[in-house]
């Protein structure tokens, strides 16, 4: 894994609300903007909640989608949520690779970086939550990133065969909250118990929900599953 990265940001704000210079500070905005990161061109969305105050540090929640997926869709299902509990959402649109896994132990804090240089974000409250493919990075951020989160929720997605070891090196053990359906389509219950048990074993905190006469449709059930999503990686502030 490589430690050291090129970066030039650039923060391109976009129009959802009003204007960038007409905005009132009463409203939340969007914005977008591009990390170029090792060569890579990323683009990310971001939203502010209407309560935002430079003066005072808002939570900050990583949205990692699935296959197929963007960024903007994944924080879309996160917005009524994030201005009601006054969180700042930053939704990378992501190149779901092993190649691309290996490299979040840099691009994540390098994202977060991107999101700083703009708006006041309190370091010891930033979480993670991946959907199916992008659960997998959610782990990475739980475990191979676990002193930049402070905690992490997976939607859909276990830790596959020969990846236990994210599990079982030393350092913080951040705390994960784990949902499946019963009817999901690519992972079996036993798979996403077999993780769970992983993850107890190794010492992390889990919260685990089997969800009835649920698939692997995310977007579906999100307004039942973010709040308690929330609620549990809310509870967490690094040390």
């Amino acid at each position: 894994m490589r430690l050291s990265a090129a970066l030039a940001i650039s923060l391109l704000p976009i129009l959802l609300v009003a204007s960038c210079s007409g905005a009132s500070p009463s409203q939340p905005r969007m914005t977008s903007g591009t990390l170029v990161f090792e060569g890579d061109s990323i683009n990310y969305a971001v939203f502010v909640p209407s309560t935002y105050d430079p003066a005072r540090a808002l939570p900050t929640l990583l949205l990692l989608h699935g296959a197929g997926g963007n960024g903007l869709s994944m924080l879309n299902l996160w917005r009524t949520l994030a201005e009601e509990k006054g969180v700042l959402l930053l939704a990378p649109t992501l190149s779901l690779t092993a190649q691309q896994e290996t490299r979040v132990a840099v691009l994540f804090p390098a994202l977060l970086d991107a999101v700083k240089a703009r708006w006041t974000i309190d370091p010891l409250r930033v979480y993670a939550f991946g959907y199916s493919a992008g659960g997998y990075f959610a782990f990475d951020a739980a475990t191979v990133v676990s002193g930049t989160f402070a905690a992490a929720g997976v939607f859909a997605a276990i830790i596959a065969p020969g990846y236990e070891w994210i599990a079982q090196q030393p350092g913080r053990k951040s705390p994960i909250a784990l949902y499946i359906g019963d009817h999901d389509q690519f992972f079996t219950q036993k798979q996403t118990r077999g993780t769970r048990d992983l993850l107890t074993q190794n010492g992390f905190t889990v919260h685990y929900v089997e969800l009835p006469n649920q698939d692997h449709d995310y977007p579906a059930i999100a307004d039942s599953v973010n709040p308690d999503a929330w609620a549990f990686l809310s509870k967490y502030s690094l040390p």
